[in-house]
């Protein structure tokens, strides 16, 4: 890395369910830039790590691991979406297991591109404000998606019926919050040539700033 230059620039990419960030960030990636995603890691650890494995076992039984060894996902989802008030304690508890190895992870990760002398690094992660992760981020970058697009995208891509996608929905901060609260949001309620032209044109804003910062260092 330069020796103007300075670290590397972190930005956290989040969304409601069904609002296109998972397609956004492989339009990020096509171009070239790195892209940990929190979520894929998650599902990876709870399949892998042995501590994670034995919490949810002890947490919520033998059901929520299939005879093979991986995750029961039906069973999980039963127990922690839902509108009762064990469906909520169940979904802490879950992310109280889940949330701190996953966090290690990427503090892992950023300290190693930040080695390699990555300008940008981008975290993908649906609870960024949920978990109260903003502030070790350099930007927010949120994805936006009218209701009803988001609904269409959940049921045709996951077979969810529209009652159950709309009760995800409300157990995730509101998209009027979560864009208030965001550096950039981009839009996704045209086409997907509109929504890779909207991250093409955000990742050069993003590319100029790191190019001022560093001048300015």
């Amino acid at each position: 890395m330069d020796e103007t230059q300075v670290g590397t620039i972190v930005i956290g990419i989040t969304g409601g369910i069904g609002c296109g960030k998972t397609t956004v960030t492989n339009f990020i990636s096509e171009l070239g830039y790195i892209v940990i995603s929190t979520d894929e890691k998650a599902k990876e650890l709870m399949v892998s790590d042995f501590n994670i494995k034995n919490k949810i076992f002890r947490a919520f039984g033998s059901e929520s691991y299939n005879s093979d060894g991986s995750l029961n996902s039906q069973f999980i989802s039963d127990l922690v979406f839902g509108k009762t008030s064990e469906h909520k304690k169940n979904l802490a508890l879950l992310n109280s297991i889940v949330h701190p190895p996953v966090i290690d992870y990427i503090i892992e990760e950023v300290q190693k591109y930040e080695e390699k002398g990555e300008p940008l690094v981008f975290i993908e992660s649906a609870l960024i404000y949920e978990a109260e992760l903003e502030e070790g981020f350099d930007y927010v970058i949120v994805v936006d998606s009218r209701e009803e697009n988001a609904i269409k995208r959940i049921t045709k891509r996951t077979g969810m019926t529209e009652e159950l996608a709309r009760l995800r929905m409300k157990l995730q901060n509101s998209q009027q919050e979560k864009t208030s609260l965001a550096d950039f949001v981009i839009e996704n309620n045209g086409t997907i040539e509109d929504l890779k032209k909207s991250v093409t044109t955000l990742m050069n804003i993003l590319k100029n700033l790191k190019k001022k910062v560093d001048e300015r260092n």
